[in-house]
């Protein structure tokens, strides 16, 4: 009889739980992006572009280099 009871009262507190009511969560609302964070990584991506450029100035520089090279090899 012990072990009916027992069994009837975890039965009982398993059911229970099982029917908790989940805690409402409203909806989260929609925003448009804050324009201010487009502006977040312009001094970054100045500094690419800005290393880019130099970049290609000095392949300029070498292959200008390598002509001036061939020109006086010959």
């Amino acid at each position: 009889m012990k072990h009916i009871g027992l069994i009837a009262l975890l039965l009982t507190t398993t059911l229970l739980a099982a029917c908790e009511q989940k805690p409402y969560k409203p909806p989260v609302p929609v925003t448009e992006p804050d324009k201010s964070a487009t502006k977040l990584f312009e001094p970054q991506r100045d500094a690419l572009d800005k290393a880019k450029g130099v970049e290609k100035a000095l392949e300029q520089a070498a292959e200008a280099q390598n002509k001036a090279m061939e020109k006086a090899g010959q």
